[in-house]
């Protein structure tokens, strides 16, 4: 399938867009090891980390496979980037045709894409 980003179609269809596909860019996964490392450093329990790398990728998954518009709208950040926060971290994501890219995930006040 193409690969068109959604703002160059409207938007009435969604409501029916069944997703079944997510797809992480590499700043995404850059910033979830980050994440993942640091709580590692911080408890010594490896377990630990990859149980909130688990809980992070199911959640973005079950979520917006199931609800995609779930996100707010974020026309501050760029072009139909949607926001969608979970356990105090925001994940910013685009809604293609044919699957979901997640562009970054991060805590501080201002993403950097």
């Amino acid at each position: 399938m193409e690969n068109i980003c959604l703002s160059t179609k409207p938007l009435s269809w969604l409501r029916h867009l069944t997703v079944t596909e997510i797809r992480f860019s590499q700043k995404a996964v850059d910033n979830l090891l980050i994440q993942a490392q640091y709580i590692f450093e911080v408890t010594q329990d490896v377990q630990k980390a990859d149980l909130y790398l688990d809980q992070m990728q199911a959640y973005i998954e079950q979520t917006l496979t199931q609800h995609p518009l779930i996100g707010r709208s974020a026309p501050e950040i760029g072009v139909n980037i949607r926001k969608l926060v979970y356990r105090r971290f925001t994940i910013l994501y685009r809604i293609h045709l044919d699957h979901i890219e997640i562009l970054t995930i991060y805590k501080e006040n201002l993403p950097h894409l």
